[in-house]
């Protein structure tokens, strides 16, 4: 007499993978024309940019409510003057953060913030002894990739300036 196993059925087969199936057709029907459409070419680049730019402005934001402590901060790390350099700072992320949203030079902004982000990394996240500063260090790395990126393509179609 034959016994089915219920691992070995094929019910039970189809059970697991039908989620795997489903992701995939939903991926096929529905994700591949959005990606591969013009409007997703247009728009793309553009949230890109505002996460990006966006990224920026919060932290030259940061610069003025916690102005004590970022001045603090920096002369921890040897930043000379340290109240100077705060303060340069904010104008930089604000500038370069409208730069970036509205796609105003947006190449060389973009490369020379990826300049700006590893020094800052290099800077405040030497210490990778420490889980949590290698994990900043890290997530710096990628922000520098992103904006690489962008340096390259440039602000594609919505842009005050396409380059």
């Amino acid at each position: 007499m034959w016994i089915v196993r219920m691992e070995h059925s094929p019910l039970r087969a189809l059970l697991y993978l039908a989620p795997y199936q489903l992701n995939a057709v939903f991926t096929l029907t529905f994700m591949t024309p959005l990606y591969k459409s013009r409007a997703f070419e247009v728009w793309a680049p553009f949230i890109a940019r505002l996460i990006f730019g966006l990224q920026f402005l919060v932290g030259a934001l940061f610069k003025i409510v916690g102005h004590a402590g970022e001045v603090a901060q920096s002369a921890a790390v040897g930043i000379p003057l340290p109240e100077v350099a705060v303060w340069l700072a904010f104008i930089f992320e604000l500038v370069a953060g409208v730069c970036l949203i509205i796609g105003y030079r947006t190449r060389d902004v973009a490369f020379i913030l990826a300049l700006y982000v590893l020094l800052l990394a290099l800077l405040f996240y030497r210490h990778v002894s420490d889980p949590m500063v290698m994990g900043m260090f890290i997530s710096h790395l990628g922000f520098i990739a992103g904006l690489l990126y962008v340096s390259v393509y440039g602000a594609k179609d919505i842009a005050v300036q396409k380059d």
